[in-house]
């Protein structure tokens, strides 16, 4: 299994990565094509995808968040090719991301059916709580309304001046519009 950084539209896996993106999350959690090429070219964004055999394996997209205290790793979207669901890729995938990337946050749907509680399950398994504040997802598109979801951030929740902070610095480095 292969880590491959994606920088342009014109890399290889560009466009399977980016129909795994469109099959694997709603409208209202993706960019449009034209955000997504922009934010590629800004240094604290990473697409990134895992390949083996030259198929695609999964979708790694992420940023570096700077608040006033700490760098954080936002894990954006993370999604495995749906044949390959079951086969343990997914722990494997982000076994290797919490290795590489500290003070890791991510965002997930409000636990409303098995669905949404596996996807919790899941993240437990590796150390990741839930934070009780209100969150609103940055909105990815112009078109797109504030979101509500569950943060989650590794092994600790953050204190309310830490999440405050990271929410701030989200919002100037998420927000393209």
């Amino acid at each position: 299994m292969e880590l491959v950084f994606i920088e342009s539209k014109d890399n290889k896996y560009f466009n399977k990565a980016w129909q795994l993106y469109l099959d694997s999350f709603p409208e209202v959690e993706r960019r449009t094509l034209e955000e997504q090429e922009e934010i590629l070219t800004d240094k604290n964004f990473k697409m990134t995808c895992y390949v083996e055999d030259e198929g695609l394996i999964s979708i790694v997209f992420f940023w570096k968040i700077n608040t006033k205290n700490k760098i954080y790793t936002f894990l954006e979207h993370f999604a495995v090719n749906s044949e390959l669901r079951g086969q343990s890729y997914g722990s494997k995938i982000l076994e290797k991301f919490i290795i590489d990337n500290k003070n890791i946050v991510l965002e997930i749907e409000p636990i409303v059916d098995e669905v949404t509680q596996k996807r919790l399950n899941f993240y437990e398994r590796f150390d990741f709580v839930v934070n009780c504040y209100e969150h609103l997802q940055i909105p990815f598109r112009k078109d797109a309304q504030e979101l509500k979801l569950v943060l989650m951030s590794q092994e600790k929740t953050l204190s309310p001046q830490e999440y405050k902070e990271l929410y701030e610095s989200m919002k100037k480095s998420l927000k393209r519009f």
